[in-house]
């Protein structure tokens, strides 16, 4: 199948929701034979915190988009901000809500010229 085909782009989205897909298909069937005290799940559950670690970074550090035309004056509080309401708390709503009000208040301080 070629790139001007039709269905071409409709195939690349199914091959990637298969390619993601499977793996949470798999942990639904493991999910009940692991035991969530296991070093597997410990691995699992520090490989995922670690990628959305990861993540973040990416997103404050190099920024792409819209978030591109923000200072790092206003995206590094703002995720501190989060994180520590977060680990505190438990309450992502809350966090996620200040992180975002902080990030805007800087940013509408602080613009990037």
């Amino acid at each position: 199948m070629t790139p001007d085909h039709p269905l071409y782009l409709w195939m690349l989205i199914l091959l990637a929701f298969l390619a993601t897909d499977i793996w949470r298909w798999f942990g639904v069937l493991l999910a009940n034979r692991i035991s969530p005290e296991s070093l597997l799940m410990k691995w699992i559950n520090a490989v995922a915190y670690a990628m959305v670690c990861g993540v973040m970074v990416l997103v404050v550090v190099h920024p792409s988009g819209l978030v591109a035309s923000s200072g790092l004056l206003a995206r590094l509080p703002a995720l501190l901000i989060t994180m520590v309401i977060m680990i505190r708390s438990g309450q992502t709503l809350i966090a996620v809500l200040a992180g975002a009000l902080t990030f805007l208040g800087l940013d509408w301080l602080f613009p990037l010229t």
